[in-house]
């Protein structure tokens, strides 16, 4: 059997474009982010929602190098952030 055209194999890690692992940002005994683990596929469109200091922007600042995770890693296009 074919598969469609449009068919993609998201088992593969070929496929994912920002992956967060046990991302955990804590300052002092305040935890921003605890433990986020998600994937973002290729051709995927993603929005973050949540209320105000729900540690959505220390999310994307980790995501993007700007601040380094305390536990975990972020990785984009399978290469982590932290070690580039």
């Amino acid at each position: 059997m074919r598969k469609p055209s449009s068919y993609r194999d998201l088992s593969s890690d070929v496929n994912v474009a920002i992956e967060a692992r046990n991302l955990t940002k804590r300052y002092g005994k305040f935890t921003a982010v605890n433990g986020l683990n998600l994937k973002v596929f290729k051709g995927e469109f993603f929005g973050l929602l949540g209320p105000n200091g729900a540690g959505k922007t220390t999310t994307v600042r980790m995501l993007t190098g700007l601040l380094t995770p305390t536990e975990g890693e972020a990785l984009i296009m399978g290469v982590n952030i932290m070690e580039r």
